[in-house]
């Protein structure tokens, strides 16, 4: 980590064509990213999460610190992670708005949002380098000083002179001081979702937490790793997964593929827990660690099993215990508020930082749009604990 003052190198941007010419940091994150991205970039990232469409994988690396970038033109069926359009208008629009339970006004929403979607698609509004972009539904942050933003902030510009500048990611619990830099960077802190951090420790012994453990036990399941699973329950794992974010919730969440699983348990690019009873493993839970927490991009369960069986509860319940056990705040991404909020749960917004001055006003518009609905939807996402 570079402390201020020290003089930067000016960043680097690495694509498939000079990966090799890389040099990954002798660091836990640098060592992560080398391990996880590097496939992503010499494979594909397709070849791992199934829906991402025109979008090129790419790294930039400051001093010692690697961030990966994606490059993305629009695609209807893009995953919401590299696509913004999918984001806010295919999946936080159009298939969110059914959680509201009121017909009526679904279909006002959807009404409004149709001469929104057509504009947005004029503006070319996909045109976006997204920065900090694991393709995850969480990106945390590695440690990355005020100056060094600025010097990647500065490149991205020479980079990419026709998109808009993405920061995914950013809040004010785990890390005030990139949205403060960007913030003071010119950046647009305009609306994501809320998500909810937990502290485990704290969490694990609400009321709520205890029954789950009794649930544990009651069950009989057994918590494995992911060491110990076998690439037919790997496939196993990728239906449970699909079950719960792409079937239940919206196919624009991450597809990811047998692959993705594969390089997770030999790579340890996520720490696997599984649960698993009469042999038979029912349920998935996937985590990685950077700069003090831990956050689940894999979820997953057998849907049709019955709701007594609590394996939501137990897949939460096993992530605090590892978060207790390693030290580790728990970012426990969006959705499913109320649960989390009776867990200790506490509710933080999460913004992209966008940066569009040197674009054209008609490419500037939507992100502008979007700004200014964040002013009274950030207040509405709190109160309703999404």
């Amino acid at each position: 980590m570079t402390l201020r003052g020290e003089k930067i190198m000016f960043p680097q941007l690495f694509t498939r064509e000079n990966i090799h010419t890389l040099t990954f940091p002798q660091t836990e994150d640098g060592n992560y990213a080398r391990r996880y991205l590097l496939p992503m970039v010499t494979d594909g990232a397709q070849k791992y999460i199934r829906n991402v469409f025109n979008t090129q994988l790419m790294i930039a690396k400051v001093d010692d610190v690697i961030i990966p970038i994606t490059v993305t033109d629009f695609h209807p069926d893009n995953t919401y992670t590299v696509s913004p359009y999918s984001h806010y208008i295919s999946y936080g629009g159009l298939e969110e708005v059914k959680h509201l339970n009121n017909p009526p006004m679904e279909a006002l929403i959807k009404l409004l949002l149709f001469p929104v979607a057509k504009f947005f698609r004029a503006a070319d509004f996909d045109r976006v380098a997204y920065v900090n972009n694991y393709l995850l539904s969480t990106n945390l942050y590695p440690s990355i000083t005020s100056d060094q933003l600025s010097a990647l902030s500065e490149a991205l510009i020479r980079w990419f002179p026709d998109r808009a500048i993405v920061f995914r990611s950013v809040d004010q619990k785990k890390n005030p001081h990139v949205y403060q830099a960007l913030e003071g960077l010119g950046y647009d802190l305009v609306l994501s979702r809320q998500v909810w951090y937990m502290d485990p420790v704290a969490a694990l012994k609400t009321r709520q937490c205890k029954e789950d453990l009794r649930v544990l036990k009651k069950n009989g399941y057994k918590v494995v790793s992911g060491k110990e699973l076998s690439d037919d329950e790997l496939h196993r794992a990728v239906k449970l997964y699909q079950l719960l974010y792409l079937q239940k919730y919206s196919y624009f969440n991450p597809q990811f593929t047998f692959d993705f699983l594969k390089l997770a348990r030999d790579a340890e690019t996520l720490h696997l827990c599984g649960l698993k009873q009469d042999g038979q493993l029912n349920a998935i839970m996937g985590f990685f660690i950077r700069n003090g927490a831990m956050t689940q991009p894999l979820f997953g369960y057998d849907t049709s099993l019955p709701q007594e069986e609590g394996l939501y509860r137990l897949l939460t319940l096993i992530t605090l215990q590892e978060g207790v056990r390693r030290g580790l705040l728990v970012h426990a991404s969006g959705g499913v508020g109320k649960f989390k909020k009776m867990r200790g749960g506490e509710s933080v917004t999460e913004y992209n930082a966008v940066f569009t001055k040197h674009l054209l006003l008609c490419r500037q518009l939507p992100w502008k749009l979007i700004k200014v609905i964040t002013k009274y939807a950030a207040p509405y996402f709190r109160k309703m604990d999404f």
